[in-house]
């Protein structure tokens, strides 16, 4: 498992310039992450999860990096929260700099950790 470390700032500024945009063709999300969001958070519109991500991203947080996700991309897992619970989120940043995929974002599972 790798360690903990830093998220680069040049990471989490890009991420969070696609997440403000709202624009669903820079911003892909797994069926998983949005059936995971959707059943903890029933009455939360996905551009909330958008907000709450982008939140936890402009301090200097630490988190994972994941280097096998497919497709291949940057990827990064960080704790955020949203409506007082703590969420596992994961987003990757395709090569081009100017898509992202919400791979995770899902409450605590029995195993969770950072």
């Amino acid at each position: 498992m790798s360690k903990l470390l830093l998220i680069p700032a040049a990471w989490r500024n890009a991420v969070i310039a696609i997440l403000e945009s709202g624009d669903k063709n820079r911003i892909i999300s797994t069926e998983t992450a949005d059936r995971d969001w959707n059943a903890a958070f029933p009455h939360a519109f996905m551009f909330a999860r958008h907000q709450a991500m982008a939140q936890a991203l402009r301090a200097d947080i630490h988190g994972r990096h994941i280097a096998d996700m497919r497709p291949a991309c940057d990827a990064y897992e960080f704790w955020f929260f949203f409506d007082q619970s703590r969420v596992l989120g994961k987003i990757g940043l395709l090569p081009n700099g100017k898509i992202i995929i919400i791979f995770s974002s899902h409450i605590p599972r029995k195993g969770d950790s950072l």
